[in-house]
C-alpha cells in the first residue's frame, strides 16, 4: 500500500509540475491598431486635340468643335460625327486623359453607349491606351485615339454617328 501511494503522489506532483511548467511558458499576445489610407481616385478627360477629318463636311461645325466634347465632370466624352461623305471616310479624335487624384490608376474598360459597335456600317476604334496595361500615376497624363469610319466595304448606308465614351478606371493594387 506504501508504494501504491507514493505512485499516486507522484503522479500528482507530476501533474502539478506540468500544469505549473505551462502556466510559466503560456504567454499572450495582443495587438490592438488603427490603419487609415486617404487618397483621392479623380481620373479625367482633359483635352481634345486637333480632329483629323477625311470624308466629313459638317457645315455646322467649325474644325470639328461640334464633334466631340468633354461632359459629366469631364468623365464622359460626347462624340457627334454629323457626315461622313462615303464608305471609308473618317474622323480620328485625338483625347488626352489625366489622373488628377493621389491614387494610381489604371484601365479597367471603356464603355461606349448610343452605338453598336458591332452592328452597321460605322465601326469605332480605339488605339494609344491599352486596357489595365500602363497605370496612370498622380498628375500623368495618358493619350489616346477615337477613330470613327464608315467602312469602305459596307454597302449599308450610314453618314452619321452618336455615342458617348466612358473609361472605367481602377486602383493600382501592387
Amino acid at each position: 500500500m506504501k508504494k501504491q501511494n507514493i505512485v499516486i503522489i507522484g503522479v500528482i506532483v507530476f501533474a502539478l509540475a506540468v500544469a505549473v511548467g505551462y502556466a510559466l511558458f503560456k504567454q499572450t499576445l495582443t495587438i490592438n491598431g488603427t490603419a487609415t489610407a486617404r487618397g483621392n481616385f479623380d481620373v479625367e478627360f482633359t483635352s481634345i486635340g486637333d480632329i483629323i477629318k477625311s470624308g466629313y463636311t459638317d457645315a455646322t461645325s467649325q474644325n470639328g468643335a461640334n464633334i466631340a466634347t468633354i461632359e459629366e465632370g469631364k468623365k464622359t466624352l460626347t462624340i457627334n460625327v454629323n457626315k461622313l461623305d462615303y464608305p471609308g471616310a473618317y474622323v480620328e479624335i485625338p483625347v488626352t486623359i489625366t489622373n488628377k487624384g493621389s491614387i494610381p490608376a489604371k484601365l479597367k474598360s471603356i464603355e461606349q453607349t448610343g452605338l453598336d459597335n458591332d452592328e452597321g456600317p460605322i465601326k469605332v476604334t480605339y488605339s494609344g491606351i491599352a486596357s489595365g496595361e500602363t497605370p496612370i500615376n498622380q498628375n500623368e497624363t495618358q493619350s489616346m485615339k477615337i477613330r470613327v469610319e464608315w467602312l469602305e466595304a459596307s454597302e449599308e448606308t450610314a453618314e452619321s454617328a452618336s455615342f458617348t465614351v466612358r473609361l472605367n478606371y481602377e486602383q493600382v493594387s501592387n
